[in-house]
């Protein structure tokens, strides 16, 4: 009796021991592998491609050539919403890289006719994912047409008012001549 008991133990202590070395499975004795998961069938989405280059552009040019996939139709804007964006955008800056937050983003922004008091637009592309926020200021109030958290932020981190529709005064040359 006492020999049945000595190989039982011994017997016991070589599965817990081959158990805890993933060895079971080996000898039939765990369960069965698990199968693997089938393919994925999403395609994986296409590289965004570099916008850097096209920082320093008006957003009439950069739409006009490389940039056509970022048209307003494409950013699902409306017939009205386009002609809002297009009043308030009549005067266009040179885009601009910016970034904060992990974010980075080209960013184009304009006023209207007759000046930024009067209308602000904004259109700008996140450089990671090629997503887009589009906004516009005006007369009828402040409106985000094509909302993207991720670069509203960047823009309120990079206003002095820490608001999308109120941008740092654009930087100019100096043309005097410094002292010596």
């Amino acid at each position: 009796m006492h020999q049945i008991s000595l190989r039982t133990i011994c017997v016991t202590a070589a599965v817990v021991a081959l158990g805890s070395c993933d060895q079971l499975s080996a000898l039939g004795l765990g369960p069965p592998p698990a199968a693997s998961a089938p393919p994925s069938t999403t395609p994986i989405s296409e590289a965004v491609a570099d916008l850097r280059p096209y920082a320093g552009n008006l957003y009439s040019d950069f739409i006009a050539g490389e940039g056509d996939h970022y048209g307003l139709d494409q950013a699902g804007l409306s017939a009205a919403e386009q002609a809002r964006f297009s009043r308030a955008m009549a005067v266009q800056s040179a885009g601009a890289l910016m970034d904060g937050g992990g974010a980075e983003a080209l960013v184009f922004s304009g006023c209207a006719e007759n000046g930024c008091d009067e209308g602000f637009a904004v259109f700008a592309v996140d450089t990671t994912s090629g997503q887009v926020f589009v906004g516009v200021r005006d007369g009828a109030g402040a409106e985000v047409l094509s909302p993207n958290d991720r670069i509203e932020a960047l823009l309120r981190l990079n206003s002095p008012a820490r608001a999308w529709d109120k941008p740092a005064p654009m930087q100019t040359a100096s043309t005097e001549t410094p002292n010596p």
